[in-house]
């Protein structure tokens, strides 16, 4: 129904409420009766009438942005250097695993300049095995012919006591840490080892190693 022929039709209404002539009456009477069967014929074509299609859905092209991707961890173990060195006299082999501390530290003059530490295993067939510690230049206070104490710390665990003992030709460089089997056996099952001994006109500073992924295997010649 449009608003233009619902006006007409109450005009129309109200001007047949007020005709006297009859043949007005009537004929005001026919028009009303034509528009309100044009009325309906709207309303029934426009009931009739197929509801509009609904509006597509936009989707997107645009592709979500994708997260970067995590970098990947290096392999664990890495940061160990085995060594065998044979001895052509005896058929014998030397055989090292070392590692380097994470990190450095640095001495006054004469001794500046930043340097790590060096955390060694060795197997000989003439010494043994041992466990060495040793740092680039200063002087370590430990001597050949006294044992001396030093704090080695396991992970999160307490700092624990071992002995060690300078090397035979008195260098100030080196110390063997003693009881092998105890530290190796700790090792094992450890992924940071921090050791601390006195230095000369140095304190007790902290060496940290990562030996974490230590193949014993290979370091042994099994592998």
């Amino acid at each position: 129904m449009t608003l233009r022929r619902l006006a007409l039709a109450t005009t129309l209404i109200f001007l047949a409420s007020g005709c006297s002539d009859q043949t007005e009456l009537k004929a005001a009477r026919d028009r009303i009766s034509k528009l309100e069967a044009e009325l309906a014929a709207e309303r029934a074509k426009t009931l009739s009438a197929p509801a509009p299609p609904p509006a597509e859905k936009v989707t997107s092209t645009a592709r979500p942005s994708e997260p970067a991707p995590e970098p990947k961890p290096e392999p664990s173990g890495q940061q160990w250097t085995y060594d065998v060195r044979e001895d052509k006299m005896t058929g014998g082999a030397t055989r090292h695993a070392y590692v380097l501390s994470t990190n450095t530290v640095n001495f006054g003059s004469p001794y500046a300049g930043a340097q790590h530490g060096r955390l060694s295993l060795r197997i000989d067939p003439k010494y043994g095995r041992d466990v060495i510690f040793s740092i680039e230049r200063g002087q370590l206070l430990c001597r050949s012919y006294e044992d001396c104490d030093i704090l080695v710390r396991y992970d999160e665990g307490k700092p624990e006591r071992f002995s060690a003992v300078g090397p035979a030709d008195n260098s100030s460089e080196t110390v063997f840490i003693r009881n092998y089997d105890r530290f190796l056996g700790k090792l094992r099952k450890a992924q940071i080892v921090r050791i601390s001994l006195n230095v000369y006109q140095e304190g007790a500073p902290v060496f940290e190693f990562d030996v974490s992924g230590f193949n014993e295997a290979r370091y042994a010649g099994k592998k």
